[in-house]
C-alpha cells in the first residue's frame, strides 16, 4: 500500500496545516483570539499521525512520512469504523496517544508503548482533521462541521477518556472570547490539559498554552550594538553535565543588556562546542555562573518533521573551559521570555536542575537507538613536523565524517588534533572539535591549522 502520494501528503500535512497553528498564552488569550463563533478541542500531547485507509487496508504515517507502526488494535478499531460508514477511502489527521488514568497524556509514552508488547494494544487514535473522505478533498464552511463529521464516522464520542480505542478530540463549542478563557481555565488550569486548540470562522487556528518558569545557567552570548543580543541557556543534569536547551533575550531592556554583556565579558573561557547565531558570528562561551528565570510557552520534544530534538551535553572544566560530551534527546523552548536575573541561585544541580524541562515534557529515546552504526569517514588528514636538534614536534589533524549524527549520540563532524613534542613532559596532547555544518567544521580545522602551524614548520 505504501506509495510515495501517501507519503508526501503526511509531509505536506504538517507543513501546510498543523505547522502553522499560531501560539498564544493563556494568560493573554482574550486579547490575541477573534471571532464570533468558536470550535473548541483540547490539545492532546501525543504524536501527529496521518491515517490512510484503502481498499480495505490501513496505513499510519508520521510528519515526516515515515511509519511508525503497523499492528496496532486502534488501527483495527479505525478500519471497522470507516468501513461501517460505507467509505472505501479516507485519509484522517490523528493523534496517537497513551491514555492515562487520573492524569493527561505524554508525548514520550507513544515511543515507549510502541516498544512495549504490553502496552501497544493501549495506544490510541483521537482523530481531528479531515483530508480526503473517498478521494475528495474534504471543505467546511467551519471546524465544527468537520467535527460532527468526525463523531458521525467514529460512533458520535467526542470525549478523550471514554475508554474507546478511536474517539474524536474533545470540542466544545463557544460564543465569545469570554467562554473560551472559560474553557481554558476549566481544562487546562483545572484538569491540567496541555492546552486548547481555538477554530473560528477566520482562517486562523490559536494553539493555546500556559506559560511555564524555569531557572537555567548562562554559558554563552552574543552581541550586538545594545549589548547583549542573545544568551544561551542550560540547566544540569545529576552526572553534572549541562544540557544547552534554548537562546534568547526577550525581555531585557537595553540597560540590561549593555551591563549584563559587560559582565559576562570578564568570564570567557574556551570551549570544544562552537555554536553561530544568524549573521555567522560565533557565541562566546563563559563561565557557568549567572542564573535566569526564564519562561516559555511551549517545550516540545520532537519538531513539526516529527524528528526528536538533540541538545548539546557540555561538560565545564576549570582549566579546559567547555567539553563536548556529544548530544542527547531533549527539547525545544518555543515563546521565551528572560523574567529576571536569580542572583540568590548558583548553576548547581540543584538549583537548575533539568527535572525542570523533564516534567513539562518528558524527553524521548531515539527511535532505533541500538541499531549498528554506519562507519565514520575521514575526509582530511594533515600532518606536520619540526625538527630543532634533537626535540622532534608533531602535529596531526584528521577531520572525520561520523555518519552517526541520526543516532543522536553524536555531532556530524569532528576534528581531531594531535599535538606531541619530544621534549615536553607531556609529550601527546589531544583536542577535539565539533560540528554539524560541513563548511563551519572546515573552517575550524583551517584555523586551528593556522593557529598552530607557523614559520618552520614541513608537512608530511
Amino acid at each position: 500500500m505504501m506509495d510515495q502520494k501517501y507519503i508526501q501528503t503526511a509531509i505536506d500535512y504538517k507543513k501546510n496545516v498543523a505547522g502553522k497553528f499560531v501560539l498564544v498564552e493563556g494568560a493573554k488569550l482574550k486579547q490575541r483570539i477573534d471571532g464570533q463563533r468558536f470550535a473548541v478541542t483540547r490539545k492532546i500531547d501525543g504524536h501527529m499521525q496521518v491515517v490512510f485507509f484503502v481498499d480495505g487496508q490501513v496505513l499510519i504515517l508520521n510528519a515526516n512520512g515515515k511509519q511508525k507502526a503497523e499492528k496496532l488494535k486502534c488501527l483495527d478499531a479505525f478500519a471497522e469504523a470507516v468501513k461501517a460508514a460505507g467509505l472505501k477511502q479516507a485519509i484522517i489527521a490523528a493523534e496517537l496517544y497513551l491514555p492515562r488514568e487520573g492524569g493527561r497524556p505524554r508525548c514520550g509514552d507513544v515511543q515507549a508503548a510502541l516498544a512495549d508488547d504490553a502496552k501497544r494494544d493501549q495506544l490510541a487514535l483521537a482523530p481531528f482533521d479531515i483530508i480526503e473522505l473517498d478521494g475528495e478533498a474534504w471543505k467546511a464552511e467551519h471546524y465544527a462541521d468537520t467535527h460532527n463529521k468526525l463523531c458521525s464516522l467514529f460512533n458520535g464520542q467526542s470525549s478523550m477518556v471514554n475508554g474507546q480505542l478511536v474517539s474524536p478530540v474533545q470540542m466544545r463549542n463557544a460564543s465569545s472570547n469570554d467562554e473560551v478563557q472559560q474553557i481554558y481555565e476549566e481544562w487546562v488550569e483545572g484538569e491540567g490539559a496541555e492546552g486548547l486548540v481555538v477554530h473560528s470562522e477566520a482562517p486562523i487556528v490559536w494553539k493555546v498554552k500556559t506559560r511555564h518558569t524555569i531557572d537555567a545557567a548562562v554559558i554563552g552570548y552574543t552581541t550586538a550594538e545594545r549589548g547583549i543580543r542573545d544568551l544561551m541557556f542550560a540547566v544540569r543534569r545529576p552526572d553534572e553535565l549541562f544540557q544547552m536547551f534554548v537562546l534568547g533575550s526577550t525581555g531585557l531592556k537595553d540597560e540590561e543588556r549593555a551591563d549584563i554583556a559587560k559582565r559576562l565579558g570578564e568570564k570567557h573561557v574556551e570551549s570544544q562546542y562552537v555554536l553561530s547565531d544568524s549573521r555567522g558570528i560565533a557565541y562566546q562561551m563563559v563561565k557557568p555562573e549567572l542564573v535566569f528565570e526564564i519562561s516559555v510557552l511551549e517545550l516540545v520534544a520532537r519538531g513539526n518533521d516529527d524528528k526528536i530534538k538533540m541538545n548539546p551535553l557540555l561538560k565545564y572544566d576549570q582549566e579546559a573551559g567547555w567539553l563536548m560530551e556529544g548530544t542527547t534527546p531533549g527539547v525545544s523552548a518555543l515563546g521565551i521570555t528572560l523574567e529576571r536575573e536569580r542572583t540568590d541561585k548558583q548553576p548547581t544541580e540543584s538549583d537548575v536542575r533539568i527535572s525542570q524541562l523533564t516534567d513539562i515534557c518528558p524527553f524521548e529515546e531515539p527511535e532505533g537507538g541500538s541499531a549498528q552504526l554506519e562507519k565514520s569517514e575521514l575526509l582530511e588528514r594533515h600532518v606536520y613536523k619540526k625538527v630543532s636538534g634533537a626535540k622532534v614536534m608533531l602535529h596531526k589533524f584528521l577531520l572525520w565524517k561520523t555518519n552517526k549524527e541520526q543516532s543522536g549520540r553524536y555531532p556530524a563532524y569532528i576534528i581531531y588534533h594531535t599535538d606531541y613534542s619530544s621534549a615536553r613532559k607531556e609529550m601527546i596532547k589531544r583536542d577535539m572539535l565539533y560540528s554539524n555544518d560541513e563548511q563551519q567544521i572546515r573552517d575550524l580545522l583551517t584555523a586551528e591549522i593556522a593557529d598552530n602551524v607557523k614559520k618552520g614548520w614541513e608537512k608530511v
